[in-house]
């Protein structure tokens, strides 16, 4: 008969451990949410308490990567098929992990009604956990979708804190189930199907060993992770539909090749009201040319409503853009950067103006002053 200690051992060990998952489940849907709310009216309210933090990362030369995105945001279509389908895989992906959420819940929870004892059958016939396949899976998909730096290494770190939550959970299984439990955690796999129990059953029983085996896994990882985002980042920029000089990096967000890019820089440079903006060498610039009725809520320009956040339709006159010229203010105002260097080393972005151009008449139709007061002014938001 076990003692009144080992008991409350049992009831606390559990009680740490479904508050480490709540916890553990609401510090990352605090970063993934950032997703959710940049396309729906509360953003501004939302950015109002995460933006002093991503400043923080902006501000600082060693921590500024990590505001960073790896994949375009901005550029609705790029050189790259696999880059251009990212969002639909991440929606995907994301959704898939969301039903097997679904349906791990209503096993759970009909089994606790139903006062059946361990789930063992259904979806639970495949793996031991997969509340934290789903939740994995669903934040690979939001890491997609919303592919900045720090979600990648709150990714992996949430990937080990979901391990360490499972071998809790088990242990109190093993506690209250006994033998059972033991064969069914035998014969199934942890997470994933391909997965076996000697995929994670390869830790030490000491506690020192274990604890260091598995700090240095984790920093492998993020490392890796690291590695494998910085080519994808690299592979994303060289995608891009882009012009670059000595001081100016000038994306297309649309599909455009560099000829034209080329033509609307010199039409606008040519033009005696913007000439002195795009042919001053004394700065550096970050330029951005769309069609006439598209936008992005990223990008200071006019027309974009307090709910917008991107519109591309397909359905667009291929003689008539708009380019918004921006003055890129680096990190280190005696940096050399230019080219791509400016993606990497700007700070913030000063706009200047908002310029439309009619190439089938080479002449610019239209200049528009930007609002001061644009939408996500200040705040590090994707920048192609």
């Amino acid at each position: 008969m076990p003692s009144k200690h080992n008991k409350k051992q049992k009831e606390t060990g559990k009680s740490t451990a479904v508050k480490a998952l709540r916890g553990t489940f609401l510090f990352y849907l605090l970063i993934a949410f950032e997703m959710v709310y940049m396309a729906g009216p509360f953003a501004i309210y939302f950015y109002g308490i995460y933006n002093p933090i991503l400043k923080f990362f902006n501000s600082s030369p060693a921590l500024s990567f990590l505001n960073r995105f790896f994949l375009p945001h901005i550029a609705r279509t790029t050189t790259s098929s696999l880059i251009n389908i990212h969002e639909y895989v991440g929606a995907f992906i994301a959704i898939i992990g969301f039903i097997i959420f679904l349906i791990g819940a209503v096993q759970i929870y009909y089994s606790k009604f139903t006062r059946k004892g361990a789930v063992t059958c259904g979806i639970y016939h495949f793996v031991r956990h997969p509340q934290y396949t789903s939740f994995a899976t669903c934040g690979l998909g939001l890491l997609i979708l919303w592919p900045r730096y720090i979600n990648l290494f709150m990714f992996i770190t949430m990937l080990f804190v979901y391990y360490l939550l499972a071998k809790a959970e088990e242990r109190e299984c093993e506690a209250k189930f006994g033998q059972s439990y033991i064969d069914y955690k035998n014969k199934t796999s942890m997470f994933f199907l391909f997965c076996k129990r000697k995929c994670t059953n390869f830790l030490p029983d000491h506690k020192t060993k274990k604890a260091l085996i598995l700090t240095g896994i984790y920093i492998f990882s993020l490392v890796l992770a690291y590695s494998i985002a910085m080519l994808i980042y690299n592979h994303s920029v060289n995608s891009l539909y882009a012009s670059y000089t000595e001081n100016s990096a000038t994306v297309a967000v649309c599909h455009m090749d560099e000829s034209t890019i080329s033509e609307i820089l010199t039409i606008v440079s040519e033009n005696e009201q913007t000439s002195d903006y795009i042919n001053n060498t004394e700065n550096m610039y970050l330029n951005y040319i769309l069609p006439t009725n598209w936008y992005a809520a990223e990008i200071p320009m006019n027309g974009i409503e307090y709910r917008s956040g991107h519109a591309s339709p397909d359905n667009y006159d291929q003689t008539q853009y708009k380019i918004i010229l921006t003055k890129a203010i680096l990190r280190d105002s005696n940096s050399d950067a230019s080219g791509t260097a400016i993606f990497t080393e700007i700070l913030e972005r000063e706009p200047l103006l908002e310029v439309w151009v009619d190439l089938k008449k080479h002449t610019v139709t239209q200049i528009f002053d930007i609002p001061e007061n644009y939408k996500y002014r200040g705040i590090p938001v994707a920048i192609f």
